[in-house]
């Protein structure tokens, strides 16, 4: 039974009068019961023959760009092969765009006054079956070479903030006998935020990787990444733990 070792960072919300704050505890993960979740991570733009596009219209911004790329490139995809190395699967959840009238959802209706789009059009994909999914040529949820998944991989469609809601996964983590995810993405205040509390909700261990994550920023806070930086703490004391990228990398290459 391989081992994944690495140090595991929580937040305490106590005493009242002060809190403890960060801690760390060591972290034992059986690779055979631990799964990597890549919530929205596309990363198309990212390569030079990627046509630019973002997950999030609300991400558009040139700053947020550049530090969702340096995210996607220097931290997902390496700890995601990381993973691969050492057989732990790799799950993708991504946005979908199923024919069940998700312009007239509250979702729907959400995303064209926050965000100016129709979210058919939006989510359609031409590699779906147009009986059951809104087939189109809409470039907001196709991969970069980035970030393919990969034969091995799954790949779980999603309408809704949260990759558990009415989808398979759930199913397919309990076919695969996953107890720990190892947690990245996009919006870590959004989609992957959603889809890490019901994971902890349906009992499953969440470890996000905090420098694979990203909140969506206002345009006088993405220099800083104020949003994000409180988004990871909120995980650290209300859903599990957090490491880094290179503390996962680290512990699959000592296996």
């Amino acid at each position: 039974m391989s081992k994944l070792n690495l140090s595991g960072r929580y937040y305490r919300l106590f005493p009242p009068e002060r809190f403890l704050g960060h801690a760390e505890e060591p972290l034992s993960l059986d690779t055979k019961s631990t799964a990597f979740l890549a919530v929205d991570v596309y990363g198309l733009g990212f390569a030079e023959e990627d046509e630019a596009a973002h997950a999030y219209p609300t991400m558009s911004l040139e700053a947020s760009f550049e530090a969702e790329k340096e995210i996607v490139v220097n931290h997902v995809r390496p700890a995601m092969d990381a993973a691969r190395r050492v057989g732990v699967p790799v799950i993708y959840v991504n946005n979908s765009a199923p024919r069940i009238g998700m312009n007239d959802s509250e979702m729907g209706k959400l995303a064209s006054r926050s965000c100016d789009l129709e979210w058919d059009d939006w989510g359609s994909e031409d590699n779906v079956d147009p009986r059951e999914y809104v087939f189109g040529a809409s470039t907001a949820v196709k991969f970069s070479k980035i970030m393919e998944p990969q034969p091995d991989d799954y790949f779980i469609r999603k309408h809704a903030y949260s990759g558990f809601f009415q989808t398979r996964l759930d199913g397919l983590l309990r076919n695969l006998g996953i107890k720990t995810l190892i947690c990245v993405g996009f919006a870590l205040d959004m989609c992957l935020h959603c889809t890490m509390i019901d994971a902890m909700n349906l009992n499953y261990q969440v470890v996000l990787l905090r420098d694979c994550a990203m909140a969506v920023e206002l345009p006088d806070e993405v220099e800083e990444l104020s949003f994000t930086k409180r988004m990871i703490k909120w995980t650290e004391y209300a859903v599990g733990h957090s490491a880094t990228s290179e503390d996962f990398i680290r512990a699959c290459d000592a296996l």
